[in-house]
């Protein structure tokens, strides 16, 4: 029986990935740009022209390579994907981020000014949230899954100079762009102009905005980058306040009004450190497929983090996530930070193959085995050295088939967006929780003083917490008790000093696959649903295995 710790055992597999993969060494942090960008007194601004240029030559974004088809019949032009992706370096990526800060710059964007995103996690969204920063700009990103009377509010408070939209959501940005404030540019990225049905949705809203004589330019974001290029290039803006408001991330409006929890620069940089808590992992690569939204936590985290580390981000090509389990086998990513609604995909993976291999006198077990192992390989590929599970709580089967799945421990954080992650598998997370305690909550009777083991709400105290809730006094204070520590809505049990078992959930709100919330959640706030969009991506599973 080997004497191997699991420490030793990862660090002796870092060392193999890096003898027998040239894509994984290639990709290793420097760790003299990871400490240029850990000096106290680094700004955001600084922060990323520091990463761009250090590695500048590697892969930073990587989007799924397509191919324009035409319909025979009809004569259309549509985008067909290829089973490849096509990257930009981190030289390119800070080129055109800085053309369109050049494009922006002072008008229609000055440092302070409010820009609303709204579409799926691409390049073309990384290149506009990085030249955002080199403007000094606060970037809203929006809920994709959100009505627009949900993000109608948002855009009036927030009174954006721009909105950036996706091609795929631009008939509601530009109901947005018709709100009481009008911003003066709506830009429309991940757009191909030899595609019919985009041209013809850029054509429609420059001629909706026009009926409604509306004096809002639309524009394509390559038309962006063409004219910035030929500007002088636009300095990195560093804002005279030491921590300036940079990410608004609004909060659902199911249970009432959205509300922006505001993140100043400091947070902001704090997405670009690689936070993993050991020594092994801090001298690996980062490989990652993004697909949470950007207007969650998480999904700022994985890109960024992914960044700061010299790592390349690759990007699910749909945002219905129909492509996921084909996008997981092609990017063969380091890090897994997914949510139980993902891990959940994989296990129906899982099952989709034992059924179709099944027959009767088959040894069941052996079979399991085969198909995971299978799976493990194909699905994920062998680079994965972490697991984590975030957004929502696991059912204790979905963790137990996951850990046996990729054969390492399956990592929980918990955190809620205005305070950052609290709990790391249960125990609290130190140094950045300073203080915590439970709070009696009698109406659904919970105690602190419960035995055998303490109840009640989760009150902290961290160093990650935000600047309140934008334009909302009022609601921040209700937030935070008479002693300043922040409500965070979850009934948890104390079972030993510092670790804690979720048990229930004040607010009636579930979170769903990618992180986004809808209200009517019932007790245990995660429930183990099959996603109907499952049956897409299930069919791509022969082909991957």
């Amino acid at each position: 029986m080997s004497t191997q710790t699991a420490q030793e055992r990862l660090i002796r597999r870092i060392h193999e990935l890096y003898a027998a993969d040239a894509q994984f060494a290639a990709a290793r942090p420097s760790e003299a740009i990871s400490a240029a960008i850990g000096r106290p007194g680094m700004r955001l601004a600084q922060l990323v022209t520091t990463v761009m240029e250090g590695y500048a030559d590697r892969p930073a974004l990587g989007q799924r390579a397509v191919q324009f088809v035409k319909d025979p019949d009809t004569g259309r032009t549509s985008a067909q994907l290829l089973p490849r992706f096509d990257t930009i370096t981190y030289r390119e990526l800070r080129q055109r981020a800085g053309a369109i800060a050049s494009a922006w710059t002072n008008k229609p964007v000055r440092p302070g000014d409010r820009v609303c995103v709204l579409g799926f996690t691409s390049v073309d969204y990384t290149i506009i949230d990085v030249a955002l920063i080199r403007l000094g700009a606060v970037a809203v990103p929006l809920q994709t899954g959100a009505t627009l009377s949900q993000l109608r509010p948002i855009v009036a408070e927030t009174e954006p100079s721009v909105i950036a939209a996706s091609v795929d959501h631009l008939s509601d940005a530009v109901e947005l762009a018709l709100t009481g404030h009008t911003a003066t540019r709506l830009v429309v990225f991940d757009h191909h102009p030899e595609v019919d049905d985009h041209r013809e949705a850029v054509k429609s809203a420059r001629s909706r905005l026009a009926q409604a004589s509306r004096p809002v330019i639309v524009e394509t974001l390559p038309q962006v980058l063409s004219r910035g290029k030929r500007l002088p290039a636009a300095r990195a803006f560093i804002s005279e306040q030491p921590d300036p408001l940079t990410l608004l991330i609004y909060t659902s409006g199911s249970t009432g009004a959205p509300k922006g929890a505001m993140y100043p620069e400091r947070l902001v940089a704090n997405f670009w450190h690689r936070s993993s808590g050991s020594f092994a992992l801090d001298i690996a690569p980062s490989i990652v497929l993004s697909f949470m939204p950007m207007s969650h936590a998480l999904g700022q985290h994985v890109l960024f983090g992914a960044l700061g580390s010299g790592g390349t981000v690759y990007f699910a090509a749909k945002s219905d996530l129909s492509t996921l389990l084909e996008d997981l086998a092609l990017v063969r990513p380091t890090d897994l930070n997914l949510v139980p609604r993902v891990w959940e995909m994989l296990f129906q993976a899982f099952q989709s193959e034992l059924t179709r291999r099944s027959a009767d006198g088959v040894d069941k077990a052996a079979l399991e085995a085969e198909i995971m192992t299978e799976l493990r390989q194909n699905l994920v590929g062998p680079r994965v050295l972490s697991a984590m599970t975030s957004s929502a709580p696991i059912s204790a089967e979905l963790r137990a088939w996951v850990e046996s799945f990729l054969g390492m421990h399956l990592i929980e954080s918990y955190g809620p967006t205005e305070a950052g992650a609290i709990l790391v598998d249960g125990h609290v997370r130190r140094p950045a929780v300073s203080d915590y305690k439970l709070a009696d909550v009698p109406d659904f009777g919970y105690f602190h003083t419960d035995r055998p083991y303490p109840r009640g709400e989760l009150l902290v105290k961290t160093q990650n917490m935000f600047a309140g809730y934008y334009k909302r006094p009022d609601v921040t204070a209700e937030v935070y008790n008479e002693d300043g520590y922040y409500r965070t809505g979850d009934i948890f049990v104390e079972i030993a000093p510092g670790q804690f078992q979720f048990a229930d959930r004040r607010n009636n709100v579930i979170k769903l696959s990618q992180g986004e919330l809808s209200s009517g959640a019932q007790p245990g706030w995660y429930q183990a649903l099959v996603d109907p969009r499952l049956s897409a991506a299930l069919q791509a599973i022969p082909k991957c295995l």
